[in-house]
């Protein structure tokens, strides 16, 4: 599968993708324009790049394990939202409470 990539000011690029799914396209580095490695080379040194465009929508470009912290980050603060909306555990103890925390834990 081809993509054809323009990124504002760096010029435009044809690559030939490894693997592509419905919300995932794999694009070999080596094979990638000169401003895309750039981009690359600088979000793999936890750089947080935002592309504008000039209707004010946004593309993020950040490394591979920084968005699997960012995710793991928001399921966590999820869960814990989870936990405070629940009554108050208090009165639980020892495998009571145990119980109460994975039922809340599994209700994600």
């Amino acid at each position: 599968m081809r993509h054809d990539l323009e990124f504002g000011a760096y010029r435009s690029a044809t690559v030939e993708t490894v693997s592509s799914a419905a919300e995932e396209t794999v694009i070999p580095l080596g094979q990638a324009d000169p401003g895309v490695a750039e981009l690359a080379r600088r979000a793999r040194a936890h750089e947080r790049i935002r592309l504008v465009a000039a209707d004010g929508e946004a593309v993020v470009v950040m490394s591979e394990h920084d968005l699997d912290q960012a995710l793991q980050d928001a399921a966590d603060l999820a869960q814990a939202r989870t936990i405070l909306a629940c009554p108050d555990p208090a009165p639980l103890r020892g495998d009571a409470a145990l119980a109460w925390l994975d039922e809340v834990a599994g209700g994600q």
